[in-house]
């Protein structure tokens, strides 16, 4: 006789569940508690007759009864069960990352249920301090610690997931550096004379991110229509199976960061040259062999040369142009725009923003010169 067919998860994403009563509250009502399992609807069952257990042995004598699993396995298992249902990157650097380089480490040797909130926050001050970590590095995190315990708490082993009530504590930002209207003419004055300046024109002129600089083909753009569309990025991430990193190439993060940018007669003439050179690519901005960039390859060989020479052409002529990195080209951009008084709506929607209050908190700097004159 064959063995009996395991049966499906009984959710949506892929658990099993199962429902308990665990008592009743001062009015009678049955108290029910579901129990998760990854494995099994029987195990999830398991966990719950093995939580019933714990809680009679408490009532008998008075101690509670702690079977909880370290936390290692519970990060492991989340981990496993996480894979595969995001993008690798978002897997590698929100998860997989912080949790086996340093969550695990940290909290490891610790039973699940041990962990308190004042456990949570001194670890998130410490990584910071001692690694030097930005507030958005720490947030991920901070959510990945949140997913773990909150998946532990759906499968019965925890009563309150420590991370619940936890505020991040921001620091004090430095200012980001921006191009003024006259460094930003002379960059892009230098961009058609220098081999790789069509990418950092596309940058600084639209305010193009890195990943989407690379991930733009020749089939996003319409010369005719004068338009170039914004529909992928180019990413490098770890493989979580083998620890290869691996190039991704893949939709953007949100709706409206697919896009469609119009374009100017001058940018026209340098994606044609860029044509010219490279006719069989199906990259606008590609390899020497026609290929995709690999982005940390691109900016190391490509785009730190352009600005090395940038300078030292300008250099020669008593002027000083810093070398500002792809994201402050599109700081730099937005900052023109808003203080520019360019429709903030128009501004958005070339640079794939959807919150107006983001918009202006994060990247506009005000002219203190503008907002004078306003106010005489």
């Amino acid at each position: 006789m064959g063995r009996p067919k395991k049966d499906a998860p009984n959710r949506a994403d892929g658990l099993y569940e199962v429902k308990v009563t665990i008592g009743k509250d001062f009015s009678g009502k049955l108290i029910r508690k579901s129990f998760y399992s990854t494995v099994s609807k029987a195990d999830a069952r398991a966990k719950a007759e093995q939580y019933k257990i714990n809680q009679a042995l408490q009532e008998v004598t008075g101690e509670t009864y702690n079977a909880a699993p370290f936390f290692t396995k519970i990060a492991n298992e989340f981990l496993e069960l996480k894979k595969g249902t995001i993008k690798n990157s978002t897997y590698n650097f929100t998860y997989y990352t912080p949790a086996t380089k340093y969550i695990i480490p940290y909290f490891g040797s610790k039973r699940i249920s041990d962990i308190r909130k004042n456990d949570i926050e001194l670890y998130l001050k410490k990584v910071k301090q001692e690694h030097s970590f930005s507030d958005e590095t720490v947030r991920k995190h901070y959510i990945c610690l949140n997913q773990i315990f909150n998946n532990a708490y759906q499968n019965g082993f925890i009563s309150r997931n420590p991370c619940v009530g936890i505020k991040l504590q921001s620091s004090q930002k430095s200012p980001k550096r921006t191009y003024s209207d006259e460094e930003t003419w002379l960059v892009l004055e230098y961009c058609p004379y220098h081999r790789y300046g069509l990418a950092v024109h596309l940058m600084l002129a639209y305010g193009i991110s890195r990943s989407e600089l690379l991930g733009l083909r020749w089939a996003d753009v319409d010369v005719e229509k004068a338009v170039l569309e914004i529909n992928q990025g180019v990413v490098e991430a770890k493989d979580p199976d083998t620890g290869k990193t691996e190039l991704v190439i893949g939709a953007p993060k949100n709706e409206f960061r697919q896009r469609v940018i119009p374009i100017s007669d001058a940018t026209i003439k340098l994606l044609e040259q860029q044509r010219v050179s490279f006719p069989k690519a199906e990259y606008v901005i590609c390899s020497q062999k026609g290929r995709v960039c690999i982005p940390s390859t691109w900016h190391e060989r490509h785009y730190k040369t352009f600005m090395q020479d940038m300078r030292s052409y300008y250099a020669s002529y008593g002027i000083d142009i810093p070398a500002l990195n792809p994201h402050e080209l599109r700081h730099t951009r937005t900052s023109l725009w808003v203080n520019s008084d360019v429709n903030l709506f128009a501004v958005a929607s070339v640079m794939g923003w959807a919150d107006l209050k983001m918009l202006r908190k994060r990247y506009a700097h005000p002219d203190i010169d503008k907002i004078r004159d306003a106010i005489k």
